[in-house]
């Protein structure tokens, strides 16, 4: 029936998404030279608090630049509007664990994982990138690099059990089902300026 070959479909497209981008995760040895930049993507914040996974990402992307992998931090977010902001909590907190703000990129449209990628390509000009998300995520964002011809590598921030992850990676699946055929279409991300 239609809604099988629906489900099978979905869930073909989700294990390609996969598959694709998890060639791109990094485990310990991280030997890669000449990065542009670590890219921590931005996830939700209360204000000025961050959310505990954005936190983690933010941890474990200045843990690598520590490492001395890139001079450089692009932290990219959805700051669109005046009445939120991930991006000014998150280089706050880069600042305060002994990161020079001559040395934080922020890209404060970044309002989708499509658009984060689009932009650091087509905005900032970056080419060969570590990227800092959970694993779950990092699927979807090394698979659009790919597509969107960025040498990027997937660093996992791994915290501890987070509540409604469950509901979360249920979602995800749609999710690399949009942007795989968002790839297909590659359009601009909203804002290119």
């Amino acid at each position: 029936s239609i809604m099988c070959l629906g489900i099978i479909s979905i869930f073909s497209i989700n294990g390609y998404v996969k598959y694709v981008g998890g060639q791109y995760l990094l485990d310990e040895k991280r030997n890669i030279e000449d990065i542009d930049a670590i890219v921590v993507l931005g996830c939700k914040v209360d204000g000025e608090n961050l959310s505990l996974m954005l936190a983690d990402r933010l941890y474990k992307g200045i843990e690598v630049y520590h490492e001395g992998l890139s001079d450089y931090i692009l932290m990219s977010g959805d700051s669109e509007h005046d009445d939120y902001d991930e991006i000014g909590p998150m280089k706050d907190y880069a600042i305060e664990n002994g990161i020079n703000a001559n040395h934080i990129l922020t890209d404060p449209y970044g309002i989708s994982t499509y658009d984060s990628l689009y932009r650091l390509k087509e905005v900032y000009h970056l080419d060969k990138v570590i990227i800092i998300s959970q694993p779950y995520h990092l699927y979807r964002a090394l698979y659009i690099a790919d597509v969107l011809d960025i040498e990027a590598y997937g660093i996992g921030a791994e915290g501890e059990h987070y509540v409604g992850q469950s509901y979360r990676e249920l979602r995800e699946i749609i999710a690399r089902n949009k942007d795989f055929l968002q790839c297909l279409i590659k359009p601009e991300a909203k804002y290119v300026q």
